[in-house]
């Protein structure tokens, strides 16, 4: 009698080893390939959330500013003035100045103010709103009238710089008064949450014009 032997086939050890690396390197891979997606996700999600933010704060100051009157650009290297909170903006009464070439860059406080015209998110006329960028606290602040400032964007955001330029404030009865009056806005911020060795900087500008026929 003869025994009948089937041979049986498999891996060798050499099979295992290579197809186990192979496996790695896939693995490897798309391990990677997974986390650049999720990185470039919370890039775009931190982005989205700044431009977000930034696009709100303009959209609030040339809602106001485009129904006010009698605006007035001005700045201070100190606290002092209508940047005071403990000062009233009501002192500016009906003065005007343009700032048609910006503000200095040196000087810590920087900004526009204006009359309300009663169209604003106050719900409240004659009084006076100034919308202003501090350079040490690297935030732009809103006041109304005698009351404290404001900040209206984001404590997760560093406004590095703000630029305001004004042309044509003078008051229509004013016989120089020949320029319907605009105010630019310009800012540059940072995303404080952004932890890259060198985060971006997000630029956006303005231009309001106002309004009311004023020339």
């Amino acid at each position: 009698m003869h025994l009948i032997r089937h041979k049986q086939s498999g891996f060798t050890l050499i099979e295992m080893i290579v197809s186990l690396a192979l496996f790695s390197v896939v693995v490897t891979v798309a391990i990677g390939a997974l986390l650049v997606l999720v990185q470039s996700n919370d890039d775009l999600q931190g982005e989205q959330n700044v431009m977000t933010n930034l696009s709100f704060a303009l959209d609030s100051m040339t809602r106001e500013i485009r129904t006010g009157t009698r605006y007035y650009c001005t700045s201070s290297v100190s606290n002092s003035g209508i940047f005071n909170n403990g000062n009233s903006l009501e002192a500016l009464s009906d003065q005007t100045q343009d700032c048609a070439n910006g503000l200095p860059t040196g000087h810590r406080y920087r900004g526009v103010a204006f009359l309300e015209a009663g169209e604003s998110i106050t719900g409240s006329s004659a009084s006076r709103i100034l919308y202003y960028y501090d350079e040490n606290e690297g935030q732009l602040f809103r006041r109304v009238g005698n009351n404290p400032a404001q900040s209206i964007v984001s404590s997760g955001i560093s406004i590095e710089e703000a630029q305001f330029f004004v042309t044509g404030s003078a008051s229509v009865d004013d016989t120089n008064d020949v320029f319907q009056p605009t105010v630019t806005i310009q800012i540059q911020a940072i995303d404080l949450n952004d932890t890259s060795t060198n985060p971006p900087v997000y630029y956006l500008q303005t231009t309001v014009t106002q309004r009311t026929l004023d020339i």
